[in-house]
């Protein structure tokens, strides 16, 4: 028994280093494993909390380039102030003076697209922190600003006069700044190019093959279709994304298919499900877009007849315009440049008159020193004139009776739709500079100088106003010259610009008479009679505005548009009545 006992003790003393190894190495793998996991892990840790690409301020300046970029964003206020504040949100420790003066110079540019006094205000403002904060450029851009806005030579002087507890000296008379007005100065150039680093100036460049700087944002998106037609009358609207060239190709009729227009535009895409349009009208069924290839969109136009149709693009926002009918009424004037029998055509009696109170809505144009807005003004000088015009036996309709917003190319459409003898659009002027005054009326062509340049790309509601003008351009208007009573719209502007000048100065004094000019108005493209657009004063200048404001001044304003508009149809009557 006591060697049974003993065996057992020396078979369990022999088995338990076995088991325990046996543990052991059951226990490593899991340990291998758990060590493993733990490697594994660290190594994806880093993907995980990936470090940012760009700081914060290279992602505001991001957002801001995106605005000026974009001609869509940049037409509303809350895109330029999200942008602004997230460049002033990043002035932190050695961003702040890069920020501060990005800031200054993105609220600068939006001062040049809106013409609101404050905008520039808070530009200086932003500029002041930015060069106390250290940024090397920010003083001169401020004096540039300064400059621009004509009240620079006392700035410095008025400082020195308060700190010494001297009166404050009074400026001299500005001298009257050129009607051609020359470069930017450079600072102010930096700030609209984005000198920052930042190169997304909007260059619309609707007639290049490929807009230059481009190619990076993707294709061109065919988001909406638009119309408006009136008896023997069809404006069609295309909306894009940026701008863009395009095919056209006329298709006649067959058994199967009405007389078609395909408009065939490269590097475009359909912006979501094909945008298709029932107009059902006398000269158009509807508007059709396909996706023709993986980089062209097409857009067809049936068409019920064999009117005539033009075609143009437009940049700012980006589309493609196209007239159906509307032409034959109005006589084209023949190849000789409108003299003889063409010349008899265009020069017709005077009965229906367009008056176009510009701006209104969201849009309300320039905004004065003290807040007056050219929305405003232009809807009562447009009221006034209506009825001065009404009294004097003309049919008048308004583009618009109230505060609405109406496109560029609803204005004209309405004009053509309603046939017009004669189409009036009222504005008030602005300028960088304060002391910048007086009267003047434009028709459409290729603008005169860059001063014209500018103020087109106000009107036209786009921020760059060095859009090329090139040989394309000039051959459209010169078409439209010749069959759209360019000569006659010029006669026309003479005749009011006189009577403005006259009139003003009897009512409020001295006056300065800038003339009639020339500029590429998107309002005034497409107008199939005689078209001006009226610079009544400058809004920009505080004496000009007080002015404007004045319901005498109003008054005066429409007598005088009134009179020219009589004196040009008594002149035109007797020359169509022959």
């Amino acid at each position: 028994m006591l060697r049974v006992l003993c065996a057992a003790l020396v078979a369990a003393l022999a088995a338990a280093p076995v088991a325990g190894l046996a543990a052991a190495a059951r226990e490593r793998p899991a340990a291998r494993a758990g060590k493993a996991g733990k490697a594994k892990g660290a190594k994806r840790r880093p993907a995980a909390r990936p470090r940012p690409s760009q700081s914060r301020l290279e992602r505001a300046r991001a957002e801001l380039a995106s605005v000026r970029r974009d001609p869509q964003k940049r037409r509303f206020r809350d895109r330029w102030e999200k942008a602004i504040t997230s460049l002033t949100k990043a002035a932190r420790g050695k961003d702040r003076a890069p920020a501060l003066l990005a800031a200054a110079r993105g609220r600068y540019a939006l001062y040049r697209f809106s013409q609101v006094e404050s905008d520039r205000d808070e530009a200086l403002r932003l500029a002041a922190l930015a060069r106390r904060s250290g940024a090397r450029e920010a003083a001169a851009f401020a004096a540039a600003v300064r400059r621009e806005a004509g009240d620079d030579r006392l700035a410095r002087p008025a400082r020195t006069a308060r700190k010494a507890g001297r009166p404050v000296p009074r400026a001299a008379p500005a001298p009257e700044e050129k009607d051609e007005d020359g470069s930017l100065d450079e600072a102010l150039t930096k700030a609209l190019e984005d000198g920052d680093g930042d190169t997304a100036r909007p260059q619309p460049r609707p007639f290049a093959p490929v807009p230059e700087g481009r190619e990076a944002e993707g294709p061109v998106r065919v988001s909406e279709v638009r119309s408006w037609s009136h008896a023997g009358y069809t404006r069609v609207a295309v909306y894009l994304s940026r701008p863009a060239t395009f095919h056209k190709l006329e298709l006649p009729s067959d058994r199967d298919h009405p007389r078609r227009l395909a408009i065939d535009i490269p590097g475009a895409v359909l912006d979501g499900p094909a945008p298709s349009y029932r107009v059902g009208d006398e000269l158009v069924e509807q508007v059709r877009t396909g996706q023709t290839d993986p980089q062209t969109v097409r857009v067809v136009l049936d068409l019920h007849g064999d009117e005539e149709l033009e075609a143009v693009a437009l940049a700012d926002p980006p589309r493609l315009i196209v007239d159906v009918g509307g032409a034959a009424e109005r006589g084209a004037a023949p190849a000789d440049g409108g003299r003889g029998a063409g010349e008899l055509a265009v020069r017709r009696p005077i009965h229906r008159i367009i008056v176009d109170a510009g701006h209104g809505g969201h849009d309300s144009g320039a905004i004065g020193p003290t807040r007056v807005r050219e929305k405003d003004v232009t809807l009562a000088v447009a009221r006034r004139l209506a009825r001065r015009l009404r009294s004097m036996g003309y049919e008048v309709l308004l583009t618009r009776n109230d505060d609405r917003y109406l496109a560029l190319e609803e204005r004209t459409a309405f004009a053509n739709a309603h046939r017009g003898d004669l189409f009036v659009s009222i504005h008030a002027n602005a300028h960088p500079r304060r002391d910048r005054r007086g009267t003047e009326t434009f028709v459409l062509n290729v603008a005169d100088d860059r001063y014209a340049r500018r103020l087109a790309a106000r009107e036209n509601g786009a921020l760059s106003d060095d859009a090329p003008e090139g040989i394309e351009v000039r051959h459209i208007l010169s078409d439209l010259d010749a069959r759209w009573s360019a000569e006659a719209s010029r006669r026309l502007a003479r005749q009011v610009q006189r009577e403005l000048v006259s009139s003003i100065r009897q009512e409020a004094g001295a006056v300065r008479d800038l003339g009639v000019k020339s500029a590429l108005f998107y309002v005034l493209l497409g107008a199939r009679m005689p078209a001006v657009l009226v610079e009544t004063a400058f809004i920009s200048n505080r004496a000009e505005e007080r002015r404007l404001r004045d319901p005498r001044f109003q008054d005066a304003v429409a007598e005088a548009i009134a009179r020219g508009v009589g004196s040009f149809a008594r002149g035109e009557a007797p020359v169509a009545a022959r």
